[in-house]
């Protein structure tokens, strides 16, 4: 009897320590992700996709991100099977010394990229895909983080697809596809010198578009925003 209230002691005892042990790195944990937030943002355009990485400081003091490398971040592209087709830092090779990024609260740092849409020298083919960006620092403020800082954003190869330019007796119809129904994209139209159609809303119902645009001009310049504002097709007619 007394051998069993000895061991349930034990127990209890070290149970204790363990909640002891799990509760500040939970509390660091929380705290990592409250300091700092991981996003990348994409701009998909017809040779390329621009993409931003972006480390935003939303704590009350200043952060500082130490690397080991001048590897900042990394990132994957995966195919809709869930496969990797690319990897950024693949036969890369990166400075071997210590790299430190400060970040001033209240504000963000961004670093930029683009890619090809090609793996091993071949393009891929069109469809959807998605990016996985990770941040690599090894210490958060002179302290190891205790979450992985990982962001995924899908995109589709191309953007738009099947252009079809028809005249009209009043103007011009063009009609496109896209791989999935776009949210909060808009237009424009210019001549090259003015703007002959402000932004309006695009709508890519069932994964389509039509566009009648009353236009008498010999040439005109399509401009197809993102949800952000940002231009993502730009193409004359």
């Amino acid at each position: 009897m007394e051998e069993g209230k000895l061991q349930l002691k034990k127990l209890i005892v070290f149970f204790s320590i363990l909640i002891t042990c799990l509760i500040p790195l939970q509390a660091k944990a929380e705290r990592d992700g409250l300091m700092i937030s991981w996003n990348v943002h994409l701009t998909p355009k017809p040779n390329q996709l621009d993409i931003e990485f972006i480390v935003s400081n939303n704590g009350d003091s200043d952060v500082t991100l130490e690397f080991p490398t001048s590897q900042y971040y990394d990132y994957s592209i995966y195919d809709a099977s869930n496969k990797e087709v690319f990897r950024f830092s693949k036969g890369r090779y990166f400075l071997q010394a210590f790299q430190y990024v400060n970040i001033p609260k209240g504000t963000k740092k961004v670093w930029k990229s683009s890619w090809d849409y090609t793996a091993q020298g071949k393009k891929l083919e069109d469809g959807l895909y998605m990016l996985k960006a990770t941040l690599l620092p090894t210490k958060i403020n002179g302290e190891r983080p205790t979450k992985k800082f990982v962001a995924t954003s899908e995109f589709s190869i191309p953007l738009f697809k099947d252009f079809t330019i028809e005249k009209l007796e009043n103007g011009v119809l063009v009609t496109g596809k896209t791989f999935h129904p776009l949210t909060g994209y808009s237009y424009s139209v210019d001549d090259g010198h003015n703007e002959l159609i402000k932004k309006t809303s695009l709508n890519t119902k069932n994964g389509e578009f039509s566009l009648e645009l009353p236009l008498q001009s010999n040439s005109y310049i399509l401009t197809i925003y993102n949800e952000e504002g940002n231009p993502v097709y730009v193409g004359s007619f």
